[in-house]
C-alpha cells in the first residue's frame, strides 16, 4: 500500500556541514552512498559536530567520489579545494560505535578550525561505517514537522515524506518499507538533540525545540523525539517523488 512519496532527501559530504538536497541517492547497509564521508574531530579524537558547535552550519561541502576531490566554501565565500588523500589509520567513536576512518591530509581542517576557533582533525570513514545517527538511514513526514516548525533542515534527516499525518511514520516500528528501489525496516522513534534549535542557516540557536516537541506531542520513554530510525535491508536508488509503499 502506497502511503507517501519521497519529497526531499537531506545529505552532507561533511557530518555537520549545510546540507545539500540531490534528486537522488543510492542507499546500502551503511545508509547513503557518500552521505556524511568525512567527520571532525578535536584534539582528544572526540567526534566534533553539531551537538557541540552548531555554527559548522555556515560552511557547506561538496565531494565527488571519482576524481576524490573535496571543495569547501566558508561563510564569508572563501573556497578550499584538493584532493583528499588519506593519512594514518583512526578510530572515532560516533553514537557510542566505533567508526574506522583515516586522517585526511591538506587544508580542511585548518579552515575549519579557524571557523569554529579550536583545533580539528577531518576524518574520511570507511565503507561499511556510517556517520550519521546511531542507525544508518532516518525517515520524517513534513506532517510531522509541521507540528512545530515546517522546515525539516532542521532535524537532518535523510529522507522527507510527504503523505502521512502527523506522527505516523512512527506506526510503521519494526514493518518493512519500500521506498523506491530500496527495503528498509522501520526502527523506532528518534530522540533530538539541542541541534533542531539552532536555524539551519545560521547555525544561532533560535528556538527551544526539545520543548516545543514535549509540548506538542509529549514524550516517548521520557525523551523528545520526532521521526524514525531505519535499516535497509535491500539496497537500491530513493529518488524524490518515489512512492513509498509499507509492505
Amino acid at each position: 500500500m502506497t502511503i507517501a512519496k519521497v519529497a526531499r532527501i537531506n545529505v552532507t559530504p561533511v557530518k555537520s556541514l549545510r546540507l545539500h538536497h540531490p534528486e537522488e541517492v543510492e542507499l546500502g547497509p551503511d545508509g547513503a552512498r557518500e552521505d556524511r564521508r568525512f567527520l571532525l574531530v578535536d584534539d582528544g579524537l572526540r567526534l566534533y559536530n553539531g551537538k557541540r558547535d552548531t555554527s559548522l552550519v555556515r560552511a557547506s561541502a561538496e565531494w565527488d567520489p571519482g576524481s576524490r576531490v573535496l571543495g569547501l566554501t566558508l561563510p564569508g565565500g572563501e573556497a578550499v579545494e584538493g584532493d583528499v588523500v588519506r593519512g594514518k589509520d583512526v578510530t572515532v567513536t560516533v553514537y557510542g560505535r566505533d567508526v574506522h576512518g583515516h586522517v585526511v591530509v591538506g587544508p580542511w581542517a585548518d579552515a575549519l578550525s579557524d571557523l569554529v576557533g579550536r583545533s580539528l582533525t577531518l576524518v574520511e570513514r570507511t565503507n561499511g561505517a556510517w556517520a550519521t545517527d546511531s542507525r544508518p538511514a532516518t525517515m520524517i513526514s513534513h506532517a510531522s514537522v509541521a507540528l512545530i516548525d515546517g522546515d525539516g533542515r532542521r532535524f537532518r534527516m535523510l529522507l522527507e515524506l510527504d503523505g502521512p499525518d502527523a506522527l505516523g511514520e512512527e506506526r510503521w516500528t519494526d514493518r518493512r518499507v519500500r521506498a523506491g528501489e530500496a527495503l528498509l525496516l522501520v526502527g523506532r522513534p528518534t530522540p533530538r538533540c539541542a541541534v533542531p534549535s539552532a536555524s539551519p542557516d545560521t547555525g544561532c540557536r533560535d528556538r527551544d525545540v526539545l520543548r516545543e516537541l514535549v509540548a506538542a506531542r509529549g514524550d516517548v520513554e521520557g525523551e523528545a523525539c520526532i521521526g524514525v530510525y531505519a535499516e535497509v535491508l535491500e539496497p537500491g536508488t530513493v529518488r524524490v517523488g518515489d512512492d513509498v509503499e509499507v509492505l
